[in-house]
Order: structure tokens, then sequence, then C-alpha cells
């Protein structure tokens, strides 16, 4: 008999034979994914590139509009505070708070020439700026808080810009409150000023925040009252004396030895 010989086309494959060999060829076909190094990010180009952008930023701003700009606020802070918009640049607004607190820090130098050594020197030189920036910041919040009790907008960066511009005050106040020669005449500064800057911030809460005119007034009013009665209380009067110490204290001194005079004869009686 004649054996007839199967070709190897006509063999078929049962399912599961044909499952086995699609699953392994799925397998093989997978590629392993490459796994990619985490790429280490240089802290020396990292520093230079934040030195470059703050070199680009000091070369575009002009330190003269700076004290061009207080003038203007002081003048005409209505119409200065109306146009401060918030445009993503905090950088400018920081510069000018680290100036005002230079030119603080130069003037208590040229103050206290007399005594002040080179450690006085150098904290003088990086205190203040840091002092400067730690009062807008505090000060920021505290405007924004009166501007949500007002009813206006709760812009952050708008709050700071209008701050860093009324930190003008600060080294001004610091010429005032030394060229003061008696207790009486740095009450009236310290009033004056503290008064001033808290009329810049309601202008600032009303202009540049948009609150609520009717609303801010009777809050800075309340506000107005609470730092008189402060400059008039006998803590308040603590607080004075400390702007100008030699001042301040010497009068309180002269105070309690009157009142010891005073006393010493009912003492002496009994």
């Amino acid at each position: 008999m004649a054996v007839k010989k199967t070709s190897k086309k006509s063999v078929k494959k049962s399912p599961k034979v044909m499952k086995k060999t699609v699953a392994s060829k799925n397998i093989k076909s997978v590629k392993p994914a490459k796994v990619t190094k985490p790429t280490k990010i240089s802290t020396v180009s990292s520093v230079k590139a934040v030195f470059q952008s703050a070199e680009k930023t000091v070369k575009k701003l002009n330190f003269g509009k700076f004290f061009s700009d207080a003038i203007y606020m002081l003048c005409n802070p209505v119409k200065y505070f109306t146009e401060i918009k918030a445009d993503g640049n905090y950088e400018t607004a920081i510069i000018k708070v680290l100036m005002y607190g230079l030119l603080t820090a130069g003037i208590k130098i040229l103050f206290n020439i007399a005594n002040i050594t080179l450690i006085g020197t150098i904290s003088a030189l990086i205190l203040m700026p840091i002092y400067a920036i730690f009062i807008v910041f505090g000060l920021a919040g505290i405007m924004l808080f009166f501007s949500y009790l007002a009813k206006g907008e709760m812009n952050f960066e708008t709050s700071m810009k209008a701050v860093a511009s009324c930190i003008f005050m600060y080294p001004l106040a610091y010429v005032a409150y030394h060229v003061a020669f008696s207790y009486y005449i740095l009450f009236f500064f310290s009033l004056m000023i503290d008064l001033y800057i808290v009329f810049l911030i309601y202008t600032a809460t009303t202009y540049c925040l948009k609150g609520e005119k009717g609303i801010a007034n009777v809050i800075f009013s309340i506000f107005t009252l609470f730092i008189i009665a402060i400059h008039f209380s006998n803590s308040g009067a603590m607080y004075v004396a400390t702007k100008n110490p030699k001042v301040g204290f010497k009068h309180h001194f002269a105070k309690i030895q009157k009142a010891q005079r005073d006393i010493t004869p009912i003492i002496n009686i009994e």
C-alpha cells in the first residue's frame, strides 16, 4: 500500500497551540522600556541663572524714579495708588523696599557717626533692609484684611506694591524722630507720621484694592482713634520714647526723679 505523505501546510494546529504561539510572539515583540536616568540639576548653574535674572532686573531699573515716585505719592496719593496695577513684577517692589531700607541705614549711621562701630555699621546695613521687608509683608497682610472687611479686591501683589511705596515714610520718620530735641516734639512727629501712614493705607485700600468707601471710612476711623489712644496712654509714652531713646528716656527719667522728690517728704513724715 502506498503511504500518503501529508504536507506541512495541510497539518492544522489545535486552538490551544495557536493561542500559545500568538502569546509567545506578543511577548517577544514587547521591548523593555528604557530606564531614563534622572537629570542632575547643577546648583552652580541655578544660582548663576538667579543672579543673571537679578542683574537684568537691576539694569532695567531707574533708581531715581524710586524717589520721584515717593514724592509723587506724598503729594498726590489718590492718583498714585490708582495707577498701581498687578503685572507680576514683584522684583521692582522688593528692590524699592531694600533701597529705602539701605537709605534708612545710611541715615542711622550719619546720626550716630560719633559712637557707631564697624559691627554696628554692618549690622545696620544688613538688618534695616530686612526689617523693611518684614514691615512690607506685615502691612500688606493688614491691608488685605482691611480690604476684605471693606469688600475690596484680595490681590496680594497690588497690596504689596502699594505698601512698598509707603515704606518711603520709614527713612523720613527716622530723620524726624532724631531731629526732635524734646519729648513733646518727638510725640508730635510720632503721632503725625503714624496718622499719615494710616491715611496712606486707607487711600490704597479704597483706590488700589477698590474697597467700599463707606465701610472703609468706619474701619479707618476706629483704627485712627486706636492710634491716638495708644499715643496718649502710659504704654504709648514708652512706645514714643523708643523712637528716640536719648530724648524719650531722658524725659521719662526726669518724670521719675520728680515723682520721687514729691514722694520723699511724705515718706519722711510717716
